[in-house]
């Protein structure tokens, strides 16, 4: 029998016959993360090298029916609360210290403000929320920061941010070059630099920083002072900087040059980071990490 694959390791966008909704065990939430998929077409404006959504088998739909969207959360909430999603495969393996519910999540296979129907998915879940009186779980977007001055991606967050929420953004490079290399997105890293701006300055952000070892070599000196200088920057605009989150590869890539950084290394890197930047607190979170 093959070995079981641990619950945080196995982020697929699928779970059983639903498709908008899934569990998973999210290192970076510390416990139990309802994601939701509002990118079943896969169509994404960044082609990160590290990212692990299946782009080659094609979409099982393209819609989104947001009233199925709506039951398939509130049957995963069911679970939750019940505790009966621990009787189930995966996650009847989960540690006790991991089975609390902390967050729901936009999080698919794509970028969640490319959908139109963001802003009222935010309100769908929000609602939930209030109905399980799950006062104390979060609404977090998790986000390529390309959409964050858009119109109706201001009304979403809004609504979000009103309902407990909380904005992870991320920033994976401190040059063009790295950031071309890495996010491979047509988009100038100085337009993800103003979006951060405009959104820190309107509602608090976290920053969430992928650093990895990119076909044999982990990022330069130069490279993580020019991600400190962008990190300083922002704050002496005056965005309201939450925290950083700093991690690496843990789930197979579809680029065998993407690799996980070693911990002595990303150690390191937060050190740099957390010593420039004393006010704010920097998280860890490594690749063999449960």
């Amino acid at each position: 029998m093959p070995a079981l694959t641990p619950a945080h390791l196995d982020h697929r966008r699928l779970w059983r016959a639903f498709d908008y909704c899934y569990p998973v065990i999210s290192r970076r939430s510390r416990g139990l993360s309802l994601g939701l998929n509002l990118n079943l077409n896969k169509v994404c404006n960044f082609n990160c090298v590290y990212c692990e959504a299946d782009r080659i088998s094609p979409p099982k739909r393209k819609d989104i029916d947001l009233d199925q969207l709506e039951a398939e959360m509130k049957f995963l909430l069911d679970l939750a609360i019940s505790g009966e999603l621990f009787n189930l495969h995966p996650f009847s393996a989960v540690k006790p210290e991991q089975q609390t519910l902390n967050d729901l999540a936009f999080s698919g296979d794509g970028e969640p403000t490319t959908a139109k129907e963001f802003p009222e998915s935010v309100g769908r879940l929000a609602k939930l929320l209030k109905y399980f009186n799950l006062t104390n779980v979060k609404l977090v977007l998790i986000t390529n920061a390309t959409r964050l001055q858009d119109i109706n991606v201001i009304e979403g967050i809004d609504a979000l941010m009103a309902n407990n929420g909380q904005i992870w953004a991320k920033l994976d490079a401190g040059t063009e070059n790295l950031y071309r290399a890495v996010n491979r997105s047509d988009i100038l890293l100085e337009q993800i630099i103003k979006n951060l701006e405009f959104a820190g300055k309107r509602w608090p952000i976290t920053i969430q920083t992928l650093f990895l070892e990119w076909e044999g070599a982990a990022p330069s000196e130069q490279e993580i002072n020019s991600y400190i200088d962008r990190l300083k920057h922002l704050l002496n605009s005056g965005v309201r900087l939450q925290g950083i989150q700093l991690y690496t590869v843990a789930r197979p890539t579809p680029e065998i040059g993407a690799r996980p950084l070693p911990s002595a290394i990303l150690d390191k890197i937060a050190n740099c980071v957390a010593k420039e930047l004393s006010r704010i607190s920097v998280d860890v979170f490594y690749g063999s990490e449960a």
